[in-house]
């Protein structure tokens, strides 16, 4: 299939998809599902733009979609950090101890102005006007070029990307290359995502090989962010030098999860292609 007809057909699917959502959370901003959807149909819908513009030249546009969707995902990110910290606090329930207690009020304080934030941007017109267009199909450069050739091209500069930091994030003292490895292997993810549908040979279960373990470079995130705003909090609003409690069960936590991009690193022969490519549990498949 030629590339511009293909991702004609998927940036239609996603910008749709994209439509829905933003309505479902203007209806429910004060709900993580919803917030949870639109973000994730954001991401798609830039995944899909960033991937035309590999493959077919950038788009005027586009471009302007692309900043609006951006800037909607600034405080949509916000409050969805803010979620996750008070879903966190809610299942570590770490007792008695005044610097968690306190910074469990902080964060419930922090979920209420981000979600009335959320809930006022999404009301508005302008958000409710942001419009993504499908731009006509063109001859222009890379317009009639085989699409699974040119997308596994670019897959494989993704990767290349990602095993740049991989040595870096093994390192458990270094959690700015585990976060730049993140970032890196989000961006492979969310194209292979809009490609796999034409690349030549895939595994059975790539997709959720890649989400699971993009989950997982999440879920240590989170404690990385988490245990710097705590200490942040403990050493600057309270003046105490001593760890929390909930500190110490996130950094309990975060070492259970490092444990395990450990092992998948470290055993993994290519932490993108793997997902790709048969390993020694894939099954190859043609389209």
């Amino acid at each position: 299939m030629e590339a511009a007809a293909f991702l004609a057909e998927e940036g239609r699917a996603r910008i749709d998809l994209f439509r829905k959502r933003l309505g479902q959370a203007a209806a429910g901003p004060a709900s993580v599902e919803p917030i949870h959807d639109l973000r994730v149909s954001i991401r798609r819908v830039l995944a899909w733009i960033a991937v035309r513009d590999a493959l077919l030249g950038l788009d005027r546009d586009l471009r302007a979609a692309r900043s609006s969707l951006k800037a909607l995902m600034s405080p949509l990110g916000k409050l969805r950090d803010a979620h996750v910290k008070r879903d966190l606090i809610r299942t570590i329930l770490p007792k008695g101890d005044e610097p968690s207690y306190l910074y469990a009020v902080l964060v419930a304080g922090e979920v209420q102005l981000r979600e009335e934030k959320v809930g006022g941007l999404l009301g508005r017109k302008s958000a409710r006007r942001i419009r993504v267009p499908l731009p006509k199909t063109r001859t222009g450069r890379g317009s009639g070029a085989d699409a699974s050739v040119a997308g596994s091209r670019l897959l494989s500069m993704l990767g290349r990307a990602v095993r740049e930091h991989r040595k870096g994030a093994l390192d458990p003292s270094n959690p700015d290359a585990l976060h730049r490895m993140r970032l890196a292997f989000k961006k492979y993810r969310y194209a292979w995502e809009v490609l796999e549908p034409i690349l030549p040979r895939a595994a059975r279960n790539g997709g959720k090989r890649l989400h699971d373990f993009q989950t997982l470079l999440g879920a240590i995130h989170d404690c990385d962010v988490i245990l710097a705003d705590v200490r942040s909090f403990r050493n600057g609003s309270l003046g105490e030098k001593t760890e929390c409690a909930l500190e110490t069960a996130v950094r309990a936590l975060r070492s259970e999860k490092f444990r395990d991009f450990v092992h998948i690193a470290e055993h993994a022969t290519d932490l993108c292609e793997d997902a790709i490519l048969p390993g020694e549990t894939g099954h190859a498949r043609r389209r």
